[in-house]
């Protein structure tokens, strides 16, 4: 069962991965064809707004696959210096510190969306979105992160040869 568990999740984080650079995409797209219409001199309301939406969505979805693909800077280089006994040791508190830490970040962040949703928050920009929509994509970002912490977290926990993949 926990195989089927650790693929799904494994999975999740590479989805999470594509979603991030279908918005790197949108970002050029839309800088450039903001480019574009200044030199046609047409205005095309919102190009702005939704690229800086996108660069938060982007942001935040890659941070799973990140972390899970050993691309965020980690203390290994402390780590490796360590025997094995303290090492494992000191592994499982880092783990279990951000795993509280991208917990905390996933809540409040929900409660963020929550309040924007309840009070109908709209953006100021031209287009005036409701900012609980784009705000939705970093949601689903910061609660990917935590269950990838958590997951990493509960592999070292309870697998003896665990590596950091």
């Amino acid at each position: 069962m926990w195989k089927s568990i650790d693929r799904l999740l494994c999975a999740l984080y590479r989805y999470c991965g594509y979603a991030a650079a279908f918005f790197m995409v949108m970002i050029a797209v839309m800088v450039t064809l903001s480019i574009v219409t200044r030199l046609l001199s047409v205005y095309v309301p919102g190009l702005t707004e939704y690229s800086g939406y996108s660069m938060a969505a982007a942001s935040f979805l890659a941070l799973a696959y990140t972390f899970h693909e050993k691309g965020h800077i980690r203390v290994s280089l402390f780590l490796s210096r360590m025997p094995t006994s303290v090492r494992r040791i000191a592994e499982v508190w880092c783990l279990g510190v951000a795993s509280l830490v991208s917990v905390f970040l996933a809540w409040y962040m929900g409660r963020l969306v929550y309040f924007s949703w309840k009070f109908e928050e709209y953006s100021e920009g031209a287009d005036a979105i409701l900012l609980w929509k784009p705000q939705s994509l970093v949601l689903l970002g910061a609660v990917v992160l935590a269950l990838a912490v958590g997951h990493h977290f509960v592999r070292c926990l309870f697998t003896k040869d665990y590596e950091p993949r």
